[in-house]
């Protein structure tokens, strides 16, 4: 039968390991591992595996961003940890970019940091972005990496979502931008080109030129749910972004939402959403 692992980040400085088995009927979850990284009043506010190693980075609530190796298997009780970037205020969200040569990452100070990680280098900051932003940078999502620079989307608590161009030197750029009226807390990749089937490989993006429109969906806490595309127009191109679609049935903040890969027969699909203070799970169709 098939099974997933998974990880959950705490509270308290741990990070847990899970599997999934079973999931298509009588789902079992059973705990693998609990990695106590950092002392129990550190918040982990987010994670990302990392794209190559079995190591996991994550973003604190004491400005730091640490990279973790995971070892099921080791009877140690304090598993190691790299910093390797550290912000002025909280640290929000990271990012592997897919090539695993480095990581971005958003603090509540507005700054949005790449890390560089070379292999047999300590990490270093070969920039920190704090202009584009108005608040904290709480959403990243590598779209395209190539000789140019890094395509990526971002989301902060000004309202805003942005398609941003980081070139290899250095420079920022804003492509696209739009206020989606509440904070963009997280963003999920849902189509590469949406007029193309949808069990077209969303991984598929990391080899291929970027495309010409994108379908995103878009956490936006006081907001509710949006479901986005981001299109390229024009003979002298522009990016334009466009909401299709708005969920507005939670009372609370919508923090985290995801959907299922393919459409059902009616060519819909299916998304589920939370809130925090009213813990309310909400399961829609688009």
């Amino acid at each position: 039968m098939p099974s997933a692992n998974f990880g959950v980040a705490t509270s308290t400085g741990a990070f847990a390991i899970y599997e999934l088995k079973s999931w298509k009927r009588n789902p079992e979850i059973s705990h693998i591992k609990t990695l106590q990284y950092f002392p129990d009043h550190v918040l982990v506010t987010a994670f990302s595996w990392h794209p190559e190693s079995y190591m996991v980075g994550m973003t604190l609530s004491n400005n730091q961003l640490h990279l973790g190796v995971i070892d099921v298997e080791a009877d140690d009780d304090t598993p190691s940890t790299m910093e390797i970037a550290r912000h002025e205020l909280e640290a929000w969200t990271l990012a592997f970019l897919p090539d695993a040569s480095g990581v971005l990452s958003g603090g509540d100070d507005s700054a949005l940091r790449f890390a560089q990680l070379t292999e047999g280098a300590d990490p270093s900051v070969p920039w920190t972005e704090k202009k584009i932003h108005s608040a904290g940078v709480t959403a990243i999502l590598p779209i395209h990496l190539d000789d140019e620079g890094t395509l990526m989307v971002t989301g902060s608590y000004d309202d805003h979502i942005r398609f941003l161009h980081a070139s290899k030197a250095g420079r920022r750029s804003v492509l696209a931008e739009a206020n989606l009226g509440g904070g963009v807390w997280r963003l999920k990749l849902l189509d590469r080109n949406p007029k193309l089937p949808a069990h077209h490989g969303v991984e598929k993006w990391r080899s291929e030129p970027p495309p010409e429109a994108m379908l995103l969906l878009a956490s936006c806490m006081h907001a509710g749910t949006r479901i986005v595309r981001l299109t390229k127009r024009g003979v002298n191109p522009s990016w334009e972004f466009e909401v299709l679609a708005k969920f507005e049935e939670h009372e609370s903040m919508n923090y985290g939402s995801d959907s299922q890969p393919d459409l059902n027969s009616a060519g819909e699909r299916t998304f589920l959403s939370t809130s925090f203070y009213d813990r309310r799970l909400c399961l829609w169709r688009y």
